[in-house]
């Protein structure tokens, strides 16, 4: 799982302003910019938070109701994580690159850990942006792996934005109310659009656990994948000049391996 500190600078592409589908209500993640400094921060404020209030109280405390990591397989984190004492002595990462949607309701980071008997490691986290509630990112998937070395020092940590792709207006509308009935309550989030372009299809071995996500516009897309070895797979793509175009793509080893 995780966990290395600090980076200092940041550079990033310019964030691109989120662009609300036709229709859609306004909440934060539409107001946003796809920034990806907030996922650095974001990713910052949970290692400090580790090492302010214990590990697996960060985890719990800034994880997704539907927040995933692997042990073993796949499994829900605050189902997992729910009774789990905090260790004395917290893993310490950090970001070292960010990547985000076009629309800004998702992001990843990708860093190196540390341990506190010295061990290293690398780690990749899925974030999606909240449209209610003081914490404006949560966590929806993080998995990683030690390391016998620590990745190469940098200085600073790099963010990239998804091109926003033309979308057509929706073709469907909404019913209108007859008189009788009140109209549906309008959602505060955007519908989900396609994947922006054809990613890889999974190719995995019978007994494969895949799954993928996207983020509400599609323009970010990753697949998480536990082989039946227990080894897993993470990649994910970023629509840039026209394509589907990969990002990320780690190979971890079983835990315990």
């Amino acid at each position: 799982m995780k966990r290395f500190i600090p980076i200092a600078l940041l550079t990033f592409t310019a964030p691109a302003l989120a662009q609300p589908a036709p229709g859609a209500a306004q909440g934060r993640p539409q107001r946003a910019y796809a920034n990806p400094s907030a996922l650095i921060a974001a990713d910052i404020a949970f290692a400090r938070l580790a090492r302010e209030k214990g590990q697996w109280t960060a985890f719990r405390e800034t994880a997704d109701d539907a927040a995933e990591l692997f042990e073993g397989g796949r499994v829900i984190a605050k189902t997992a994580l729910k009774d789990r004492k905090d260790p004395a002595n917290p893993n310490q990462w950090a970001p070292r690159s960010a990547w985000i949607s076009c629309d800004g309701s998702a992001g990843l980071t990708f860093g190196g850990w540390q341990s506190p008997d010295g061990g290293n490691g690398e780690y990749v986290t899925v974030w999606q942006r909240q449209i209610k509630g003081k914490v404006a990112w949560k966590w929806v998937l993080d998995d990683g792996q030690a390391l016998p070395a620590p990745l190469r020092a940098l200085d600073w940590a790099e963010g990239k934005v998804a091109d926003c792709p033309a979308r057509k207006p929706s073709q469907s509308a909404q019913p209108q109310a007859d008189g009788k009935r009140k109209p549906e309550k309008q959602s505060k989030l955007p519908p989900i659009q396609p994947i922006a372009g054809p990613i890889p299809p999974s190719d995995g071995p019978q007994g494969t656990d895949s799954k993928d996500g996207q983020s509400r516009d599609g323009t970010l897309a990753w697949r998480s994948t536990v082989l039946p070895d227990g080894s897993r797979r993470f990649a994910a793509w970023l629509w840039k000049d026209g394509v589907m175009q990969e990002v990320v793509a780690r190979n971890f080893q079983a835990n315990g391996a």
